[in-house]
């Protein structure tokens, strides 16, 4: 019995000592073992195990995201606030359903910061999916469920979003959704709002081989803006040779894009209606750029005050409507929405 008694002591004052913090507290001259989640003696017949470590050291650069590749879906940029990317984006879409009665079109409300299309479109009341409500689990999305659930506006499908209901999905999400919708439809048009400065900004979603349409406004501090984004769209001119860590673990935002995906559309000031001092040429911001610009947006006031309203689109005028079937025209040469991609891949 003195026996049992001494074990059971024995056995409490061990239970004790593996409960005591201080049993896991790192002693002068302990050593570290390399590694995350790791304990080890502090000293070699000992049982003083080292505090756990939990990432401490290094292990290089983060891998870069994922890039997914959907060449039938057409990115609509601003270089600047206020130029209506979303408009431009809703008609092109119709515009493009227009011509191309034989292909069917999905428009997809990609803008992380501003939302509501439906609201623009004059469909708030339409019951729908919201892309908030859009989840990837394994990195997957079911294409044809989801254009199941889509409402319609002019023959278009419509995926928008509401960022102040609920948070947004992430980046990658929205891109494999894309992705998805990608190869239900043949052309998939995803207003993505403004674009950013900055190789981890300068365009909110890690698709590769998208179009990419910048609108620009044709001003001195407008083509200023489009400069910086391009740079960060496309890599060129990078001014820092050593890129921050932030910056490669976002990598698909920088260089992703080449440059002959990008096409600007140039968009005239509203306060070019009472004078054009200070507008800039299409070809003169072309040349500063780099980039063709095959058309400009006019102010339309009969529109305008329709969105103001919340009546919704109407059709664009006469000058406007070419300017789309222009940039519909560009779409066409690089053979764009002809097929669609027989199924997501990755870079």
């Amino acid at each position: 019995m003195q026996m049992n008694m001494r074990r059971s002591e024995q056995a409490a004052r061990h239970s004790a000592q593996s409960h005591d913090p201080r049993a896991y507290r790192t002693e002068p001259g302990a050593r570290v073992q390399a590694g995350a989640g790791v304990r080890v003696p502090a000293a070699a017949g000992t049982n003083n195990p080292q505090p756990y470590r939990t990432g401490a050291d290094s292990f290089g650069v983060p891998c870069p995201s994922p890039v997914y590749r959907a060449p039938n879906a057409a990115i609509v940029l601003s270089a600047s606030g206020g130029l209506g990317a979303s408009t431009f984006a809703a008609l092109l879409a119709q515009s493009l359903h227009g011509l191309h009665d034989d292909r069917d079109c999905v428009l997809v409300d990609a803008d992380l910061s501003g939302g509501g299309l439906d609201v623009l479109l004059g469909m708030e009341s339409e019951l729908g999916v919201m892309l908030n409500a859009v989840t990837a689990p394994l990195g997957e999305v079911d294409g044809e469920a989801l254009r199941r659930r889509l409402t319609a506006w002019d023959g278009i499908d419509v995926l928008s979003s509401r960022p102040w209901i609920s948070p947004m999905p992430q980046d990658w999400e929205i891109a494999v959704a894309v992705c998805a919708l990608a190869e239900r439809y043949n052309m998939v048009i995803v207003d993505a709002g403004r674009a950013g400065y900055s190789s981890g900004q300068a365009i909110p979603l890690p698709l590769k081989g998208a179009a990419v349409i910048l609108l620009v406004e044709l001003s001195v501090l407008g083509t200023v803006r489009a400069q910086a984004c391009i740079e960060a769209l496309t890599g060129r001119g990078n001014r820092s040779t050593a890129r921050p860590r932030s910056a490669l673990a976002g990598g698909y935002a920088a260089g992703t894009i080449a440059e002959d995906d990008i096409v600007l559309v140039g968009v005239v000031p509203p306060a070019a209606r009472t004078s054009n001092r200070g507008v800039l040429g299409e070809d003169e911001a072309a040349e500063y750029l780099g980039i063709d610009m095959v058309c400009s947006i006019h102010p339309d006031a009969r529109l305008c005050g329709a969105i103001l309203e919340g009546s919704g689109l109407l059709k664009p005028n006469r000058a406007n409507a070419k300017a789309l079937r222009a940039v519909a025209s560009w779409l066409d040469a690089r053979g764009w929405g002809s097929a669609r991609p027989a199924g997501m891949q990755r870079w």
